[in-house]
């Protein structure tokens, strides 16, 4: 495979564009369902009646991708220059170090959109099951496939990215383990990839979860894994960094502690000699006291405020869902 240093992915969708071009695809994908009702002959009395949430799933999910991207996006730049000052290469290296593991294989992301794409087809067949107009089959099947091959396509764009964040923790680096607001950039990049996924969650609950399953267990079977995915998610982005202080951590731990052994050496082999005794109590008050805020240091880029909106965020899907159904009914 030939790789690309410029994905596709990050063209059509992680880039900033005009506000007007994404409110405009927007407009155009949430219509196009109703407008496909309107082609087969549903008339605006019978509109009432259809079960619309699920046909604006696609929509919603084709448009939420489009404005996560660009988000994503400004969090993976702030984590580069955040790590920039940490990164013992001169500037010529550094650069030469992101372009070579920020390539993505062009062929990859396309067989990802297609093999998604395929399932999507794949899904459309069971939608399409109890029978449609021809408008509303093509719509379903069109809908389906793209934002089935779009997700394809963004899961593989999100695996590929791991591999600066790992090259850049694999290079020699500047490391102050007391000084966490270096590393913080990454606790957020792993808490906004978490929020993006507890929203593509929200939407999934909202247009195609019905209240009536409720107290149906295959849905909590699916609904409590797929709620754990975004910690699971927020913990495994950051797991780079906390090896890297972890073992910085401990190369600290373990000097002080040769050197506080040293000094109980010293004391027991002048005990009796006040003089000498004297300094050596006073370092090794010192050295205690700088063992103890070692201990203390943090080894995960995140804080307690991190922590509690993830774990608000996880009640979020079926919170929406649980209003969306108190206020429209259904």
């Amino acid at each position: 495979m030939t790789p690309s240093s410029v994905s596709l992915l990050s063209r059509l969708i992680s880039r900033p564009r005009p506000a007007w071009l994404t409110v405009g695809v927007s407009v155009l994908l949430i219509l196009a369902p109703f407008v496909a009702l309107f082609l087969d002959g549903t008339s605006g009395s019978e509109l009432g009646g259809v079960n619309w949430r699920p046909l604006l799933l696609s929509p919603a999910v084709i448009i939420y991708i489009l404005v996560i991207g660009p988000i994503m996006a400004r969090s993976d730049r702030e984590v580069l220059h955040a790590f920039r000052p940490l990164v013992l290469l001169d500037d010529a290296s550094f650069d030469r170090l992101v372009v070579e593991n920020s390539r993505i294989s062009r062929v990859a992301e396309w067989v990802s959109f297609v093999v998604g794409a395929l399932l999507g087809l794949l899904v459309s067949r069971f939608w399409l099951e109890g029978g449609s107009g021809l408008w509303l089959g093509m719509y379903v099947t069109i809908a389906l496939m793209s934002m089935y091959g779009l997700l394809g396509w963004v899961i593989y764009g999100g695996f590929a990215a791991t591999k600066l964040t790992a090259a850049l923790h694999r290079q020699p680096l500047r490391i102050d383990i007391f000084d966490a607001g270096s590393f913080a950039p990454i606790g957020r990049q792993s808490l906004v990839l978490a929020l993006a996924f507890v929203g593509g969650i929200t939407l999934s609950v909202i247009f195609g979860f019905q209240m009536q399953e409720i107290h149906n267990v295959r849905m909590w079977l699916i609904y409590i894994p797929l709620a754990l995915v975004p910690v699971l998610l927020f913990f495994l982005n950051m797991r780079h960094t906390h090896r890297v202080l972890s073992t910085e951590k401990h190369r600290a731990l373990e000097a002080a502690g040769r050197r506080i052994a040293d000094l109980c050496r010293k004391m027991k082999e002048t005990l009796g000699e006040s003089e000498t005794q004297v300094p050596l109590a006073t370092e090794l008050s010192a050295l205690a006291a700088y063992e103890t805020r070692v201990r203390l240091v943090p080894t995960w880029p995140y804080n307690t405020a991190m922590l509690r909106t993830l774990s608000i965020s996880i009640l979020i899907p079926l919170s929406v869902r649980a209003i969306s159904f108190l206020i429209f009914g259904q």
